[in-house]
């Protein structure tokens, strides 16, 4: 019996030993961290937190402003009669422009042009565009179509009333070889909702003005 009782007490003994040294062996980082040198470890100067970037600059420093990218607009042009319409739609496609042909009844398309009519060559027609740009008019361009060559249009404007008093404008200022005329009476007609113009394409849109008198371009709500 005594025996017995030693024989349980040493199992006891050698159990607690065995626990005891597996509890005390060096455990090492974990993986993935590192551990950290504390000789590394060093507290900031307000100066230097002071220079430190704060979290808009650096946002601002990867992240492009939305100011700085150019916007898209939308404007439509118009009206023309065949074959002026597909001559319109050639020139905005090589633009690489995406228009929609919107048909306007022969009310819609009225436009009230005002104009200097056709001068002997384009050197006179220059002329009157400088005349006209000392006088503070620097809206003006002008035509190269064959039945107009070498006027001078000033505006385009949907209601009589505008033209008019554009007119009494121009008169008041000098312009005494301006006239009003209406445009688009042929019939139906074809205006274009342009989309997605950026402002140089809108820039080349303007520049063909010349080759379709009467025609008006306006910016318009995106829908």
């Amino acid at each position: 019996m005594r025996l017995l009782l030693w024989l349980l007490l040493l199992s006891n003994v050698a159990l607690l030993a065995y626990f005891q040294l597996g509890s005390q062996q060096p455990v090492g980082p974990l993986a993935g961290h590192q551990a950290i040198d504390p000789g590394k470890i060093r507290i900031l100067t307000p100066e230097e937190l002071a220079r430190l970037p704060k979290k808009g600059e650096i946002t601002a420093s990867v992240s492009p402003s939305a100011a700085s990218m150019p916007v898209a607009s939308c404007f439509e042009w118009g009206s023309f009669a065949d074959p002026d319409a597909a001559r319109a739609k050639a020139a905005l496609d090589r633009i690489g422009l995406e228009s929609t042909a919107k048909p306007q009844t022969p009310q819609e398309a009225i436009r009230y042009w005002v104009y200097i009519p056709p001068r002997e060559s384009l050197e006179k027609a220059q002329a009157k565009v400088d005349e006209i740009k000392a006088l503070g008019i620097e809206e003006s361009f002008i035509i190269q179509e064959p039945k107009w060559r070498f006027a001078v249009s000033l505006g385009v404007f949907k209601a009589d009333a505008l033209a008019t008093k554009f007119l009494e404008e121009l008169h008041s200022r000098g312009i005494k070889s301006a006239v009003k005329g209406r445009r688009n009476q042929e019939g139906w007609q074809t205006g274009y909702t342009i989309k997605n113009v950026l402002p140089a394409q809108a820039e080349e849109i303007g520049k063909l003005k010349p080759d379709f008198p009467g025609s008006e371009l306006k910016q318009v709500n995106c829908q």
